[in-house]
């Protein structure tokens, strides 16, 4: 999902003419998507982190 997005973004901003007037909505919608898959791949880490076991349990002395 979050390199699709990224893809898109690229292809989006490739394929945009660059003296049309419609330049910045195509960059907006690069941006908006880059920043979506990043959101999407921090939550995704966090949510495997959090399911992970700690490697080892330090017991209060």
């Amino acid at each position: 999902m979050c390199l699709v997005c990224i893809a898109f973004a690229s292809w989006v901003l490739k394929s945009a003419n660059p003296q049309g007037a419609d330049m910045w909505k195509a960059a907006l919608l690069a941006n908006i998507s880059a920043l979506s898959a990043i959101r999407y791949l921090r939550r995704w880490t966090r949510d495997e982190a959090a399911k992970k076991a700690p490697l080892r349990q330090i017991k209060p002395a």
